[in-house]
């Protein structure tokens, strides 16, 4: 008799572990701040990768880069959470130039103050500041864009 109360007390509790899996894949879970960081990321390079002057591209290109490597920290950070770490946010094609900089820049420091929330995890501050170090690179890269690019309208190329 006593086991079979235990064989049904395990089968109750397999199945509400079960039946709440589905539930937990979409709680934010212990770091929902990143995964906005990554998508007002993602976001960001979306709103760039459109096609300018050369030396903007160049600049565009490298803030690219940092959003990359700054996304791929962050992605370290998920996995350890199982987040969905695929996203492809919606871009709004008709912004700009000036506008499409200025949202670039919001969306930047937005990841910024994400990922600067306070950090429970130790092991977690690594990937922070790194990912920190190539916002703030990317932030310099889109700044010296938009002022090639203002430098480009005052000598009316």
């Amino acid at each position: 008799m006593l086991t079979a109360t235990k064989n049904k007390l395990f089968f109750f509790v397999f199945l509400a572990a079960v039946a709440s899996a589905p539930l937990r894949a979409d709680t934010p879970g212990r770091h929902p701040a990143y995964l906005h960081a990554r998508t007002d990321l993602r976001t960001a390079q979306g709103i760039m990768r459109v096609h300018d002057d050369p030396d903007v591209m160049r600049r565009i290109h490298q803030a690219d880069v940092e959003i990359n490597l700054a996304i791929k920290e962050m992605d370290q950070a998920a996995r350890f959470d199982h987040k969905d770490m695929d996203d492809h946010p919606p871009i709004d094609v008709h912004l700009d130039r000036r506008g499409r900089f200025q949202k670039a820049m919001e969306l930047l420091q937005r990841a910024r103050a994400d990922i600067g929330r306070e950090e429970d995890d130790p092991s977690a501050i690594g990937w922070r500041d790194l990912a920190y170090k190539h916002i703030d690179a990317a932030m310099n890269f889109v700044r010296r864009a938009a002022h090639d690019l203002q430098m480009e309208r005052d000598l009316g190329w």
